[in-house]
């Protein structure tokens, strides 16, 4: 006979998809057999975000088992109601919860201190003829070894050109699309770390040369 019940864990980690509003709960350990139907369940807590480990066990076995389990939640964050930069996860060898970071993955605000350039504010290269647009730095978070995609518009005017620029040694570029007018390249990962892409629109009549970089940080939960 089967009964549901608090599970341990040896591993515990949290991360937010800003593009596609999920937060997914992650969880490995050993159980004992025979162990399935894993699941977090969302329990009440004032001010925050808290969710119960469990599964279902039975009928029980003379060994243990390894498990990896995540489940994925909708969800508004960062919630101006309460700190969004943890979840408190309950497990049976953490009765009282413990406190797992949120790592946010995907395109995140513009780095603090940094604003976009507009074209009053270009400086113009009188030799070159070229006012050049500096937006500002934009952060990407990215887990090591999954995709991620870079979006730039493929509306450009007459003789112009977008470009794209990144280290092979630390990304590899899997493919590159239009849609809806828009340009889409998709990235993948080769190691951990922080490295850069940057995006170069230029042409037109007016000549102009517009500089958009990432500031992209590749890790492991």
């Amino acid at each position: 006979m089967g009964f549901y019940n608090i599970i341990p864990a040896s591993k515990l980690a949290a991360s937010y998809n800003v593009l596609k509003q999920t937060l997914t709960l992650y969880a490995e350990g050993e159980v004992r057999e025979f162990t399935s139907g894993f699941s977090f369940r969302r329990a009440p807590l004032m001010g925050g975000l808290k969710f119960i480990l469990g599964a279902w066990t039975g009928p029980l076995g003379p060994k243990s088992q390894p498990y990896k389990f995540n489940e994925s939640f909708k969800i508004h964050l960062p919630n101006p109601a309460f700190p969004s930069g943890s979840v408190i996860i309950v497990t049976s060898n953490h009765p009282n919860g413990q406190v797992v970071p949120i790592h946010y993955i995907g395109l995140l605000q513009e780095t603090p201190g940094l604003t976009q350039a507009t074209t009053a504010d270009a400086t113009v290269s009188q030799s070159e003829g070229q006012a050049k647009l500096t937006p500002g730095n934009r952060q990407i978070n990215v887990l090591f070894k999954e995709p991620f995609i870079i979006t730039a518009s493929a509306s450009v005017p007459d003789f112009g050109s977008v470009d794209i620029n990144f280290d092979p040694k630390i990304l590899t570029l899997v493919d590159a699309t239009i849609q809806n007018k828009d340009i889409v390249w998709t990235f993948n990962s080769l190691e951990t770390g922080d490295t850069q892409i940057q995006v170069t629109t230029s042409g037109g009549i007016a000549t102009f040369v517009m500089v958009e970089t990432y500031d992209v940080k590749i890790f492991v939960l």
